[in-house]
């Protein structure tokens, strides 16, 4: 071997040497430590509308997953979808102070004043999904606006082609007081100012309830038998709506758009004929972005509540025939 080569050769091994991993006690992940210690035996709270949604059922899979992971406990006050009780759920949680309260709000009025008093007791609040008028340290959720753009554009392009059946919407609306209902009329308000000959001639609420939805679309079509599309708010509702259409015998020319969770009970109805496009805000993707917020607000305890103020918008999918498999579609079993 000469000079040169015995010279390579134990400068390479001298390199293998000093790559040796550490100790294992010497080793550990920057940041690590203190994320362990920011969370553990935190407390967090969550106010929903009601438990008996799908969304709500994700969100929760997600957090307790999270919860049982790092360390804080999570706790689920449900109101089911009674506002009296939802204001009572909030002013316990007040009561108790915890690090971090989650709150699905109802409408944009109704627990207003309860967050304001939340935050100035020092409880940091994530919004989920349905914004108060009170914005807080952070919210996840939809852009609303642009959720009423995209249903109402697509019924656009669908009622304004040639060989449309007419140029005829119905809005079936949710809550109207309710922070999506009211983001989402506006979305559809500026489609119908793009696009004049677009004629809405239903706007009434469901109320997030799938008879409702029937019997409103039942009366519309009897009204209209030349309707050419239905938007609504929710998919769970909005198959009350599409059991209509498909009893008038009216499924090849009525077009139903609508949103949801991504629930695999979405992607059935798409598949039975229910519904034709489902906007898809994916609620696992939500609930861990969300999951992202709680880290951060237990990261940082020397922000005062409500000092920052932060909106991160979720993405959004359009599922039709397509596309209704695979993660588009999920179970709840899957996220446990």
């Amino acid at each position: 071997m000469t000079f040169l080569k015995k010279a390579a050769f134990a400068a390479l091994a001298t390199a293998a040497l000093c790559a040796q991993p550490l100790m294992a006690e010497q080793i550990e992940q920057v940041g690590r430590a203190a994320y362990l210690e920011a969370t553990k035996g935190k407390k967090v709270i969550f106010v929903p509308l009601s438990q008996g949604m799908d969304l709500n059922q994700a969100w929760t899979a997600v957090w307790q997953r999270h919860a049982a992971r790092y360390g804080f406990s999570f706790e689920v006050r449900d109101p089911n979808m009674d506002t009296a009780a939802g204001i009572r759920a909030l002013q316990g949680a007040i009561a108790e102070k915890p690090d971090v309260l989650i709150v699905q709000n109802p409408d944009v009025q109704t627990y207003a004043r309860a967050l304001k008093q939340a935050q100035q007791a020092g409880i940091k609040i994530l919004q989920i999904n349905m914004q108060s008028i009170t914005q807080t340290d952070s919210y996840v959720g939809n852009d609303w606006i642009e959720m009423g753009r995209l249903e109402a554009g697509e019924l656009a392009k669908t009622c304004m082609a040639p060989g449309a059946p007419s140029k005829k919407i119905v809005w079936l609306a949710g809550v109207q007081t309710g922070a999506a209902n009211i983001y989402m009329r506006e979305g559809l308000n500026q489609i119908l100012a793009e696009n004049p000959g677009l004629e809405l001639v239903s706007d009434q609420p469901a109320d997030y309830d799938s008879e409702k939805a029937r019997q409103i679309t039942e009366t519309v079509l009897q009204q209209h038998p030349d309707l050419c599309g239905i938007m609504g708010i929710w998919d769970n509702a909005e198959v009350g709506a599409g059991a209509a259409v498909l009893a008038a015998g009216k499924q090849d020319q009525v077009t139903i758009v609508t949103n949801g969770a991504g629930a695999a009970t979405a992607c059935d109805s798409i598949g039975k004929g229910l519904l034709d496009v489902v906007y898809n805000f994916n609620a696992p993707i939500q609930a861990e972005i969300a999951a992202q917020q709680i880290s951060e607000l237990l990261q940082h305890p020397e922000r005062q509540a409500g000092a920052e103020k932060t909106v991160f918008f979720g993405p959004i999918t359009r599922v039709d025939k397509s596309n209704a498999t695979g993660r588009n579609c999920w179970t709840l079993d899957q996220l446990k």
